[in-house]
């Protein structure tokens, strides 16, 4: 996992799917991690599916891997799939990735949907502690099983193979003890990739659902559940949600930002697949759309750079970001946070438009900070300069030359 900022990046990319027997909705929050390191892969076919969350660390390259390796085995494989054959693919892609040399490594829980007349038929597979949680008959079933270092199962397979456990990670580095990738704990001379400290060998359980009722199910990585967030509570929370808001993909967002409000530090994914043909949801899946949360350190890069890195995601630019969170506030009636407050001002001139607008937002972004004070001197010269007619990429250049100084060293304007 990356570094840790002092406030959230709450901005989201979410994600609708839909075909005759799935309604799924998909969102993911940054939250107080410098990167987003998750990933996650919905794939559909007419009468079944396949749902994964792959969540990072060290970087984001090996959840990414994973999610990819597995679509790519999705165009040419049918279900029913075995236990063991799930089994060989999880390994299969592991090995691929490990013999790459590629650094990081992932958790990855995943499942197949079969419909089968009014039921559907999971099969779970969970290579760390993301989770896969159940709503069945309106009651939590948790289908998935964190592999922690601390179990006895695994503790005893590490120290057979010669690792340790201390303060309850692999090696005492590693929080989890089975994973994707991680090339610096399958160094194990036999070459077995099951006599290793860590493994990518999923365990595999089954779940029996109903179809065009209230079951559903849900995926998420250990963010949701690393504060004050229980596996019960999530699902009564999702459940509550559902019954007024319906649409699956806004719930999923308030699900990352409900484990923010409950002291998550990790990035947030979470995924829920309902069981249901709803008219108007059906068709291709809803290009992501991107939500922007508060520009709440405007002057601190590592924040920039979280906040603008959710945007990209989406093909956003820093400026279009930006200026998406000023119309958001404006639209919604929220209120600005203090920081946000400062940085956006007043806002652009009631004038400006098109790409001029979006480019005012940008000129914020790059001002100094250390000239905030002499904001309103500058703001009334752009005023002046474009009564008088002169183009805004102009207005930009001549207050940027002003700003440099004869000897390109910054003054004041």
């Amino acid at each position: 996992m990356g570094g840790m900022l002092t406030k959230p990046v709450m901005s989201a990319v979410n994600e609708s799917y839909g075909n005759p027997i799935f309604r799924v909705g998909s969102s993911c929050v940054n939250g107080y991690r410098e990167s987003m390191e998750d990933a996650h892969l919905v794939f559909m076919k007419p009468h079944w599916g396949f749902f994964g969350v792959f969540d990072g660390h060290v970087n984001g390259e090996c959840s990414q891997y994973v999610a990819e390796e597995f679509e790519a085995l999705l165009q040419t494989l049918t279900p029913p799939v075995s236990d063991e054959r799930l089994k060989e693919i999880a390994l299969a892609i592991d090995k691929k990735f490990i013999d790459a040399k590629r650094t990081g490594g992932s958790t990855g829980t995943f499942f197949f949907a079969e419909k089968m007349n009014d039921t559907i038929q999971l099969t779970v597979g969970n290579v760390g502690d993301s989770r896969v949680l159940a709503c069945k008959d309106g009651v939590c079933v948790s289908l998935t099983t964190d592999h922690k270092p601390t179990l006895i199962r695994e503790r005893r397979r590490i120290e057979t193979c010669g690792g340790y456990v201390d303060n309850a990670r692999v090696n005492g580095s590693l929080a989890v003890s089975r994973a994707f990738g991680d090339i610096d704990y399958k160094g194990n001379a036999t070459g077995d990739q099951l006599n290793q400290p860590v493994i990518a060998l999923p365990d595999v359980t089954h779940c029996e659902l109903a179809f065009a009722g209230p079951d559903f199910a849900l995926l998420a990585c250990d963010g949701v559940f690393e504060g004050n967030f229980s596996n019960e509570e999530v699902i009564d929370f999702v459940k509550a949600k559902l019954g007024t808001v319906q649409d699956p993909t806004t719930v999923a967002q308030m699900v990352c930002e409900e484990a923010i409000t409950r002291g998550s530090k990790d990035n947030i994914s979470c995924v829920i697949v309902m069981f249901e043909n709803r008219p108007g949801f059906a068709g291709e899946a809803v290009p992501k759309r991107y939500v922007p949360g508060p520009f709440s350190l405007p002057h601190n890069q590592d924040f920039q750079k979280a906040y603008f890195a959710m945007a990209k995601v989406t093909g956003l630019s820093p400026d279009q970001a930006l200026e998406m969170r000023y119309d958001h506030v404006q639209a919604s009636g929220e209120a600005f946070a203090e920081n946000e407050a400062t940085f956006f001002k007043d806002g652009p001139p009631k004038e400006l438009s098109g790409i001029e607008r979006t480019r005012w937002f940008g000129a914020q972004l790059r001002a100094p900070e250390g000239n905030r004070r002499d904001s309103m001197e500058a703001m009334a010269r752009f005023q002046h300069l474009q009564g008088m007619g002169i183009p805004f990429h102009i207005i930009q250049e001549l207050l940027a030359d002003a700003g440099r100084g004869p000897q390109g060293g910054a003054k004041r304007l």
